[in-house]
């Protein structure tokens, strides 16, 4: 016991034997240096961290100038005091445990990993800490070096991060729209609450890879759009599928950020749009119906003539059979040529109605190549009777060479849709001129429908692609038209624009890309 309560001179005497025992350690040199006394005290005070030196039996035999001013005491009020004074008294029976154990077994180890370990300033305040030990050991004692850090901002700083975490979790569960982080080998880091529930559902197993909601088909443009977004081209509003819970396919609208911090990382936002494709849909029915409003008497009248020719062929062929009855054979050529004639205006007829069919038909929503000079033909078709019966001239230039990748019914929509547009800004006649010229570059197809009709104020252009925007009459116009034929081209990776002169017509312009064969792989 008599060993609790060594003099300050034999404390002075361990710390010259631990001096005398770093006076062999050697510095990395040629010849090895001796390190003297005042070398020593350089070393320790240059160390930024706390510095306490204890003997084998607890008590402090040295401590740094950072150590004092880490604890609040001076060197000689700690001097011979038990280490435990600077530990919370809750901590002290354990610590004196373990340094009971770290003596009979000493070694170089941290302390504080896993596990929270405080310090006590003579304040009475705590502070957290981190202990690195070590020892140096002779024939009479074994003295303990501890380094100590303070880290406190550490822990601030962590727990700040760690709420920050918290908010940012809290925002992405709150959100409407799935979010999915994943890193360059499409490994997912993060699901926030929406697209554990639009992806996984009741399963208890999150996504492991991003490739696992990525349908076959789509998966060479999921890449192409990764490579995009990695250059740093924006993704946003990108509607395709995904693989839901189940199994069962989503339409989604996704967009996509690269984070180059680190490793890199992808985030991904995806929408459930199955809403608003059948609300698109419906616009699009409602679209087709003013449509074929405005069409129904053009029909009327253009069916009328072939109908009336075939009615009286009809009545002149029963004349001629009855004729022929009467003569006791049939040998007039022109009931021939009647017959002929009542057959092409039967297809003829035929193939309005085909045509109507297929307008009306529900969207697929499924691309192909198509050739532009056909898909213009049959809305020029479409619209033919009214710019008889309107007297309106229509002059075309179309190359017939070009080739786009489109669905053929949402196109032949935005064409019909322009030209009806075209029709109704000339009451009075005109001229409607269509071309489609591929553009200098060889990669769009630059198509323009020119009308010589009112004509469209300044003031109103900035609102034409607006939903339910219209300036004609009640009962006259949906408003869907327009905004409806921008969505569809932009889902071709196209764009549609007006330019218009009160008074001087209007011109919509309208481009696509061109689709090669070559393109195919």
């Amino acid at each position: 016991m008599a060993d609790t309560n060594k003099t300050k001179k034999e404390l002075m005497s361990e710390l010259a034997e631990l001096r005398l025992q770093l006076k062999h350690f050697e510095r990395s040199s040629e010849h090895g240096v001796d390190i003297p006394d005042e070398a020593f005290r350089l070393i320790v005070e240059s160390v930024p961290n706390g510095i306490v030196i204890t003997n084998n039996i607890g008590q402090i035999i040295f401590l740094n100038s950072q150590a004092e001013r880490m604890f609040g005491y001076e060197q000689r009020a700690l001097l011979g005091k038990s280490v435990e004074e600077l530990i919370p008294e809750g901590f002290r029976q354990g610590h004196i445990k373990h340094r009971s154990s770290y003596v009979k077994d000493p070694g170089t180890k941290p302390m504080g990993r896993g596990r929270d370990l405080f310090a006590l300033r003579s304040d009475g305040s705590q502070f957290p800490v981190e202990i690195g030990l070590n020892f140096v050991k002779s024939d009479s004692a074994l003295v303990v070096i501890s380094t100590i850090i303070d880290i406190t901002e550490r822990m601030r700083t962590e727990k700040l991060l760690h709420e920050r975490e918290e908010r940012l979790r809290e925002i992405m569960d709150n959100t409407t729209d799935a979010i999915i982080v994943f890193d360059e080998d499409g490994v997912v880091e993060t699901l926030n609450m929406e697209a554990r529930q639009l992806f996984c559902g009741n399963k208890k197993a999150d996504i492991n890879q991003i490739w696992e909601i990525i349908t076959p088909e789509n998966k060479d443009n999921f890449l192409e759009k990764l490579n995009k977004a990695r250059q740093g081209v924006r993704i946003t509003d990108f509607e395709t599928e995904k693989i839901g819970k189940d199994g069962e396919r989503i339409s989604v609208s996704i967009s996509l950020v690269y984070m180059s911090e680190g490793q890199g990382r992808f985030m991904e936002t995806i929408r459930d749009i199955s809403e608003r494709l059948a609300m698109r849909n419906k616009i699009i029915e409602i679209e087709k119906a003013q449509i074929i409003g405005k069409m129904a008497e053009g029909f009327a009248h253009h069916m009328s003539t072939p109908l009336a020719s075939m009615l009286l062929r009809v009545q002149m062929l029963k004349d001629d059979v009855s004729d022929l009855e009467e003569d006791g054979g049939i040998e007039d050529g022109g009931i021939k040529e009647k017959l002929n004639s009542i057959e092409r205006q039967i297809l003829y007829g035929q193939r309005v109605i085909q045509r109507l069919l297929k307008f009306v038909g529900r969207p697929g929503n499924e691309k192909s190549p198509e050739r532009v000079s056909s898909l213009l033909e049959e809305s020029i078709e479409m619209i033919r009777p009214l710019v008889k019966k309107k007297g309106i001239v229509l002059e075309t230039d179309i190359d017939h060479a070009l080739k786009i990748f489109a669905d053929n019914n949402l196109i032949h929509l935005v064409f019909s849709d322009t030209m009806m547009n075209a029709l109704d800004a000339m009451p009075e006649g005109g001229v409607i001129t269509i071309s489609v010229l591929e553009d200098e570059a060889g990669q769009f197809a630059d198509m323009k429908i020119t009308d010589t009709g009112i004509g469209i104020s300044e003031e109103t252009i900035p609102f034409v692609f607006e939903p339910f925007f219209t300036t004609k009459p009640a009962g006259k116009g949906t408003g869907l038209g327009l905004s409806v034929a921008k969505r569809i081209v932009h889902d071709h990776g196209g764009d549609i624009r007006i330019k218009s002169k009160q008074g001087s017509g209007t011109t919509v312009s309208i481009r696509l890309p061109i689709f090669r064969e070559e393109n195919i792989n």
